[in-house]
Order: C-alpha cells, then structure tokens, then sequence
C-alpha cells in the first residue's frame, strides 16, 4: 500500500536482520538502532532525505518544485488543517473529502503478540467497530472553497478518533468508510455531514497483519458495485455481520474486490497484483492498480482474472488449477515505484495529458507521465517524463486523483522517510502533510454546482461531459435515485448515440433499473463494442440469464471480432 513499501530487498541477510530487530526490540534498543543502521543504509539511502534535514513550510517547499512548463501547481492545504492525507476524493457538491491516516502504523488499542519474516504482525485481538472501538488518531475531513475562487477556505470533519482508516466514498444515502477491518456505512440520509447513527457494519474480516498494505481505495464502479484493493501482506476472512455465521471469503494476499450495496454480494473481482494501493476505473470501466516493484507502473485487472504476484511471499493463486497468470503491464527499466495512477480523462490540462497516465511515485518524490497503449489482451507503458519534481525531500506524493475542475490533486504525506521497516520503528512525523493542484496556466476556478439537485434530463447531459469526473458522479447519482423516469431517456440515448455517449448512457440505464431483457437484446447487438462488452458483463453479474438472452451471446460470441468483447465473454462464461 502507499508510499511505505519496504525497502528494496538486495539480499536475504537485510529479512534476517528485520527478524533480528524484532527479537532485540525489548532487550536492547541501541542494539536495535545498530542492526537498523549497519543492514539498511545500503538500500535507504537513495530514497530518504538526509538525516539531519528538516521539514519546510509550505511557502518554502513549493518553491523547491519543477512543474512542467504548460502547468501550475497551487498549495491547498496543509497541516494543521490536514496531516498524513492518505486519500482524497470529491463529493456530488465538488467538496475535497481527506482521509488523515495519523494513526499509522499501529492500530490502536491492539498489541502485536509476533511478527514474520516480512512484518506481518499477529495481533492479541480483533477491534471492534465503532462506536465501540478503541479509540485512535484518524479523521475524514471535508473542506471546500466558499467562494468557488479555488481557495479552500471551510473545513469540517466528518468523523473522528477511528483507527487505520484508508478510504471514504459518498453514495447510497450516507458516507461509505473503509476502516479495517470493516467496511462501514455511516448513514446521512439528510445530507447535513453529521452521521444519523451508528455506522452500520456490511463487511469484516480484512486483515490487519500489515498497515501498509491493508485494503484501500473505495471507490463505485460505473455498474453500481463498490471496488478497493487489497495489500500483497494481509490476509482476509470476510463476513457480513447479521447474515453470515462463518467467513464467505478467503484471500491471502492482494487483489481487488467488490461490494454491491443493495444485493448484500461481495467478491474478488481479480486476483494478484503488486502491492495493490489505487483503484482507476477509465472511461471504459476498464480496472487498474500501481506496483510497489521496479521496471512497471502496475497491473489491468479483468473479471475473474489471476495476476503475478509476489507467490512465496503472498501466497499462491486461490485457484490449484489456473493456467497461469496475466504479467503487469509492459515497461521498461525504471526506479520503483508507481502505486498509484490515474488515467487523464478530464478537460482542463492541455490537451496532450488526455489518456496519459499520471502516477505517484513517493519514493523519488515526482509525478510521473507515462504513455499507455494496449497490448494484447492487456496494456503496456512508456515513461514521457515527469510533470512534477521536488528538490525538497520531504515531497511524498501518496494519492493522485482528477478533480471536478478537471484539475489534478495531489496527497503529499511529506516525510523524511517513506519505508514501513523505518515507520516501524515510529519515526513518522505525523504533524505534517499538505494537498496540492495541478492545472494548466491560468485555468479559471470551477463554479458552483451540485449534482444532487439536478433533474434527471440535467443528469442525462452531464453523461456527455468532456470531464469524466461529471459522468462517473452522475451515474452514482442514477445508482442513488434509481428513477425508472429516466428509462425511456436513456433507452433513446443509447439507440441514437454511439462511442462514450451510448456506453455511459447504458450503465445510467442498468443503475436505474432498465436494462430488461428486451434493452439488452438490442444493445448486445449495438454498433459500440464496449456497449456489447458491457451488456455481457451486467447480465452475467445476476449470475442467470433467459434462454434468449442465453441465446444471443452465444451468437454474439460466434461472430465478435474485439478483442475485448472476447475477453469479456470468456470471463462472464464462468
């Protein structure tokens, strides 16, 4: 997860020294500090500021930056406001939702009884969830521009005092938290940012062995589910309280799931991975997620599909009887790493960002740009440069996200060092931490809006904007309204339109509960292949289809030529 990936491993004497550190810890503390110093500097080094470096003020460190030429960076917030921002998203109203994840490393209130080879820690209970849970550091914040100037000026937490929190997503009348190891739902039916109860628990059992790694990233799919990934150093045993008497679901190790909200189904979307940290949904719904490796930028994940992954580390594959595994995503020779990404679809950077993938790499402390292209059934990537670079060595960016304005956000956890062996041994400076934008020169602020008043034509058009931003909050407003109104709407959108239109208007069309038979009849045999791909993989999710339905994929699957189209039919055979 994030920017604290262990260090690079050159040999296996650095594992036995980590094991020797975690012995020696209640004996003798200098011993510590030496085995520390003498087994890791080797590798540390190249990563961390110097040691006797101290951190900056805003002010001074933004002028240590190297912004692209046909950019600008604006410094939004910093500590006190925000400290440890770990992830960031926007609300329907363009409100910046931070996670403060001050409570790293250790979860509070819990002791760690042992620790592996690769600090996976056995803790000596389970916390409960809140309002009973032990009492931590972490906070969700929300902040926003009064003005609309761009200048965030009102700040606000949602809640408080949680422990090892990762995520936060509005949607389906309350506020969705990932706090390991649940997921949690805290009810706001009246939208006043003041929870109306108790957070109601849906899923537990995600582990807690490695809080760099614990899952992470929530965020809706454009079919109504929620998706997040999952570290390479935890296991999960995953539940639904009130439902469930013994675990539905077993993991060890990274991948990325889903959770519908209403059905109550949760599951592993696709399995392995690097050290997964970021979930990128792209236009065409197409999943993504970093790698804390060298020589990559990450992994696609497809419906059902294994992945490479670390396996005498993480584990084996689920499956005894895969074929394989997909590789990550080509690349050539490059520093590690990039954990998390986004994919530029808006429409406020120059016009040569569109498509680029945008990446966070703490380690070296820049903002790469990379080229993305298919590759076969998966892509592959080409480094471009770097959009931001720091002479301050503090700079950590941890999260990347496109904003409403089409502008670029960036979480910076600044810190000296960004390695979870050296934040093991508490050495995190958690009073720090600062957001920032990226824009093209001279970009005007976004004005006001509120997507949550628009009308459901309103709605309708905002699938058409230039800003995929607007289109994916739109069709999380379809998922909350579920209004059949807009059936007919968007049943003539979808048969007059073709491209990004007619797909976005077909995932508005099955979030509100329109895509019948009779509709996916017609779209299986659409102009847009991404409107067949997509018609497979819906009806396949209900796990049954009608004999005609059955029927028309089969013949779909006999005459397609997309490649992708085929892909999706062999992972919604299953």
């Amino acid at each position: 997860m994030i920017s604290f990936a262990h260090p690079i491993w050159p040999t296996r004497s650095l594992l036995l020294a980590i094991a020797a550190v975690a012995a020696a810890r209640a004996a003798d503390a200098s011993s510590v500090e030496k085995i520390l110093a003498d087994k890791r500097t080797s590798v540390v080094t190249a990563v961390a500021a110097p040691a006797d470096s101290k951190p900056l003020t805003p002010a001074e460190s933004i002028k240590l930056f190297q912004i692209s030429p046909d950019l600008e960076i604006t410094s939004l917030l910093a500590e006190p406001v925000v400290e440890q921002p770990v992830f960031l998203n926007f609300d329907e109203r363009g409100r910046m939702w931070v996670v403060q994840y001050r409570q790293y490393p250790e979860p509070a209130g819990l002791r760690a009884v042992s620790h592996d080879d690769f600090w996976r820690a056995v803790y000596d209970k389970t916390p409960p969830p809140p309002p009973h849970h032990f009492r931590g550091r972490d906070k969700i914040t929300i902040h926003e521009s009064s003005r609309h100037d761009g200048v965030y000026d009102r700040h606000k937490t949602f809640v408080d005092g949680l422990s090892i929190v990762t995520a936060v997503e509005r949607g389906r009348g309350g506020v969705w938290v990932l706090n390991p190891p649940y997921l949690l739902f805290y009810p706001d039916a009246n939208n006043d940012d003041i929870p109306d109860g108790d957070p109601v628990v849906h899923l537990a059992g995600f582990g807690l062995e490695d809080t760099h790694s614990v899952t992470n990233s929530l965020r809706w799919g454009p079919d109504g589910w929620l998706y997040a990934a999952q570290g390479s150093t935890v296991s999960a045993h995953i539940s639904r309280p009130g439902i469930d008497r013994e675990p539905i679901s077993h993991s060890q190790g990274q991948h990325i799931w889903r959770y519908h909200p209403e059905t109550k189904r949760f599951e592993i979307f696709s399995e392995g991975g690097g050290n997964a940290f970021g979930v990128e949904i792209d236009a065409k719904g197409r999943i993504f997620s970093g790698h804390n490796g060298a020589n990559t930028r990450g992994f696609q994940y497809q419906q059902g599909a294994y992945l490479q992954k670390g396996f005498d580390k993480h584990g084996p594959l689920s499956n005894p009887y895969a074929f394989g595994y997909f590789p990550p995503m080509k690349h050539h020779a490059v520093a590690r790493f990039t954990h998390n990404f986004i994919l530029y679809e808006g429409a406020a950077l120059p016009a040569r960002y569109t498509g680029k993938l945008l990446g966070a790499e703490p380690l070296q402390g820049r903002i790469v740009e990379s080229e993305i292209a298919p590759d076969q059934s998966s892509y592959k990537t080409v480094d471009l440069g770097h959009v931001v670079t720091s002479d301050d060595r503090w700079f950590r960016p941890v999260d990347i996200k496109a904003g409403p304005d089409g502008g670029v956000y960036v979480c910076d956890w600044y810190d000296r060092e960004v390695n979870h062996l050296y934040n093991q041994d508490n050495r995190i400076d958690r009073t720090n931490g600062r957001i920032y934008r990226l824009n093209a020169r001279g970009a005007a602020p976004a004005a006001a809006f509120d997507l949550s008043r628009s009308s459901t034509s309103e709605l309708i058009a905002f699938l058409q904007h230039p800003n995929k931003w607007h289109r994916q909050a739109a069709l999380r407003i379809f998922g909350d309204r579920k209004d059949r109104a807009a059936i007919p709407l968007l049943t003539k959108l979808i048969e007059e339109s073709t491209g990004q239109t007619a797909l976005e208007a077909l995932w508005a069309l099955h979030l509100s509960g329109g895509l019948t038979e009779y509709a996916a009849l017609k779209t299986l045999a659409h102009a847009d292949p991404f409107v067949r791909l997509w018609t497979v993989r819906l009806l396949a999710d209900e796990n049954q289809v009608s004999p005609a339905l059955a029927t028309a994929i089969t013949q779909l699957a006999r005459r397609e030529s997309n490649l992708e189209v085929r892909n999706q039919l062999a992972c919604s055979a299953r």
